[in-house]
């Protein structure tokens, strides 16, 4: 059995008040929410996938412009993968495309580029920028682990099993974060089929901790106090929350999303490939029900992606829900819709209020 987990140590290791992170979800993570949820004493996370890199080193200056405090910002990796670019959508799926661009008065792409930029540049942003904690979905690379190191910079990664989280021990990253199936977004999986990798938080995280000799950080449907609690006992020394950010109004989602997870219940969430080519979970919809009845192969990630694109961004303008990319996770049913100070102050105050009653009952 591991030791009992430890808060103090991300405390240390992040220089933060609070061992609560909000997952750097991109198109939901803007500057004032990560400037909001650092001030208040956790570390705020920026989703950097899709920002060009003049565009990533003017937030990472604004952000800094409006607090002193410590942040996260997260790169898709590793860069060795690249995209085959001559891949063209399947008969079946360009044609459902055709039906919805002429529904929305949209002509369909005509060609398809990656959604995202760079992330060799976007890195070299980071570095360069000294960004204090720099963290990777879809694994990472020795080579950037070394040089974020060689800059004195912390380096984080995603793990959705026991086997991802020891090779990212091995290559020296400074925390694991264990992502349970019940997260929101893509998943972080890198070695093997998602569909093996799909383990929830209560049986991922011990397993987890048991296995690297680095503070383990639990994702993964963790709303409030009880989930964050239930991780410490679980040996996580600190926790990720994405989905419960997006009821506050610094996350700027837009409205059709924030109706949608209003009215969500946790069998609304499905994990998909379609939506981007790599598997994440989101509210069901009509694109995703269409999609997944075709009988073709996806496109590769990111090109996935961007065959939706314009329709997903003319649905958000229309509030239509049926086309968007509108990612959360299982514990949507408990959203609150606050400030993300306010629920900082409301997930510290609970989480020491019950950890004190956990204590004063008898064994």
């Amino acid at each position: 059995m591991a030791a009992s987990p430890d808060p103090q140590s991300l405390r240390t290791l992040f220089a933060i008040q609070h061992p609560i992170l909000q997952a750097p979800m991109a198109g939901a993570s803007p500057v004032e929410l990560v400037c909001a949820v650092s001030e208040a004493g956790g570390l705020g996370g920026l989703g950097a996938a899709a920002l060009p890199p003049d565009t990533l080193r003017a937030q990472l200056r604004a952000i800094r412009q409006r607090s002193g405090r410590p942040f996260n910002v997260n790169l898709f990796a590793p860069a060795s993968q690249r995209i085959d670019t001559a891949a063209r959508p399947g008969p079946q799926a360009m044609a459902l495309i055709r039906h919805y661009s002429e529904a929305l008065d949209l002509e369909p792409p005509a060609t398809l580029e990656s959604p995202f930029a760079d992330p060799e540049a976007q890195l070299q942003v980071l570095l360069d920028e000294r960004v204090p904690v720099i963290s990777f979905h879809f694994g990472v690379e020795a080579a950037h682990v070394q040089a974020i190191h060689d800059a004195g910079l912390l380096v984080i990664c995603s793990a959705t099993t026991v086997e991802e989280a020891v090779a990212l021990d091995r290559l020296g990253v400074d925390a694991v974060i264990a992502q349970g199936s019940e997260a929101g977004g893509h998943r972080g999986t890198f070695d093997g089929d998602y569909r093996e990798a799909l383990i929830g938080t209560l049986a991922l995280v011990p397993q987890v901790v048991d296995a690297v000799s680095v503070p383990v950080i639990a994702a993964g449907g963790i709303m409030d106090a009880r989930g964050i609690v239930a991780c410490r006992a679980l040996g996580a020394a600190g926790v990720q929350l994405g989905t419960a950010f997006l009821g506050c109004p610094e996350a700027g989602i837009a409205p059709v999303w924030l109706e949608q997870l209003k009215a969500a219940s946790p069998s609304d969430t499905t994990v998909t490939a379609v939506m981007s080519g790599k598997p994440a979970r989101g509210l069901r919809n009509r694109y995703i029900n269409e999609m997944e009845a075709i009988d073709e192969p996806l496109l590769p990630y990111p090109l996935q992606y961007a065959l939706s694109g314009p329709i997903r961004r003319e649905a958000v303008r229309r509030n239509l829900p049926d086309f968007p990319a509108m990612w959360s996770g299982q514990g949507v049913a408990m959203l609150e819709e606050t400030s993300a100070a306010a629920l900082m102050e409301k997930l510290v105050r609970e989480s020491q209020a019950l950890l004190a009653d956990l204590a004063a009952a008898p064994a």
